[in-house]
């Protein structure tokens, strides 16, 4: 993945964010996290970033 994104902004692409989840997370904490982004940020924060969720 990391390397499709680098081409894919290195031809002027964008992408709407991207969270990354470890497989060994709790799916519970997760789905509350996901809704927490949702509801305190806005789509247009998210265009171009990377982030991930340390559980």
């Amino acid at each position: 993945m990391p390397q499709h994104l680098e081409e894919h902004w290195g031809d002027g692409g964008h992408i709407w964010g991207l969270v990354w989840l470890r497989s060994s997370g709790n799916l519970s904490i997760w789905a509350e996290t996901i809704y927490l982004i949702w509801e305190t940020t806005e789509a247009e924060e998210w265009i171009d970033r990377l982030d991930w969720i340390p559980l």
